[in-house]
């Protein structure tokens, strides 16, 4: 939205995450409804008690898929008969989407207990 003005810095070439330049919290409205905050010291959101096999659901154009793939646990990878993937390949869902899902899903560490 760079209606807004904010004040950025270069993403980290040593971390990857955002430099910080806020100094105060403050909400913005966004035009297609919802809000977003500007909050100093946030650099990232981490996921609490998630597994890998629930992430997909989270997805929306994945959910919607779920019943059609081959096998009940499937995380969308490599499986055969995976609906997800196949939407892909179709450009049904899109790929950056689809990226974002694995950066997620292999940031989930699974609890062997």
């Amino acid at each position: 939205m760079p209606n807004l003005k904010l004040k950025t810095q270069d993403v980290s070439g040593w971390s990857g995450k955002g430099l910080h330049t806020t100094t105060f919290a403050e909400m913005f409205d966004l035009p297609f409804g919802g809000k977003v905050i500007d909050t100093p010291g946030m650099r990232e959101f981490g996921l609490v008690d998630l597994n890998k096999q629930e992430l997909s659901h989270y997805f929306r154009e994945m959910r919607e898929r779920l019943v059609d793939c081959q096998f009940n646990n499937c995380l969308h990878l490599n499986e055969p008969g995976c609906a997800v993937k196949q939407a892909i390949i179709n450009g049904d869902i899109d790929e950056d989407r689809y990226i974002s899902y694995l950066n997620i899903l292999d940031s989930i560490e699974e609890k062997n207990y």
